[in-house]
């Protein structure tokens, strides 16, 4: 999707600020310093959605959810590849990282801490967002799947996903680099009431 590098930037400084809020929270959390990067976002239309699987393959992962409503509607998903969230499970509570640790399924209890993980992720992002946007969004309850890409971007309602905002993170804690990304899926609407939004603040 063809969008000015000046808006991407400045969206992309909007995610940046949203996950340095959610590292701060999740630092409270657990005790420990985390830090959240954001190497790199990127855009692709409807159009382009196999771009998105050429980019990140057919994996599945571990997802949290979060569908908002409003001036701009969509789905929100934090994702892990699951050697990730393994590591990401075990460096949050504290638990020693095992051998075949990557083996095993994920526990109900695995599963609500990737959820308030990715709760706290999202809302972070979100939070940026609505703040550019001036306007209250309607959340639902955060849930968690285990799912590849395309079964994701289905999961969305159709004219909801007419675009897709991915961005990669970067979490580092305990000396260890964990993988994840946020996909922000809209409808071609709301990516432009964000666009238009971020340009006015950002070129006044």
């Amino acid at each position: 999707m063809e969008i000015d590098p000046l808006d991407l930037d400045a969206i992309c400084e909007l995610v940046n600020i949203g996950v340095g809020k959610a590292a701060g929270i999740l630092s409270e959390m657990t005790g420990s310093v985390i830090e959240l990067t954001i190497p790199n976002v990127s855009i692709y239309s409807q159009d382009e959605f196999s771009q998105i699987l050429s980019q990140i393959g057919k994996d599945r992962y571990s997802a949290i959810s979060l569908d908002f409503q409003g001036v701009f509607s969509g789905m929100t998903y934090s994702i892990f590849p699951a050697e990730s969230a393994h590591v990401l499970i075990d460096a949050v509570t504290g638990d020693e990282i095992s051998d075949n640790e990557y083996e095993r399924p994920f526990s109900s209890i695995d599963a609500e801490t990737l959820k308030e993980i990715g709760n706290i992720l999202i809302n972070g992002v979100m939070g940026s967002i609505t703040n550019v946007l001036q306007s209250q969004l309607t959340y639902s309850l955060p849930s968690y799947c285990e799912a590849d890409i395309p079964a994701l971007i289905q999961n969305v309602r159709q004219e909801h996903r007419e675009a897709v905002l991915l961005a990669e993170t970067h979490m580092f804690i305990r000396n260890l680099n964990i993988e994840g990304k946020i996909l922000i899926i809209m409808g071609a609407e709301s990516f432009e009431t964000l666009v238009r939004r971020v340009r006015e603040i950002s070129r006044g």
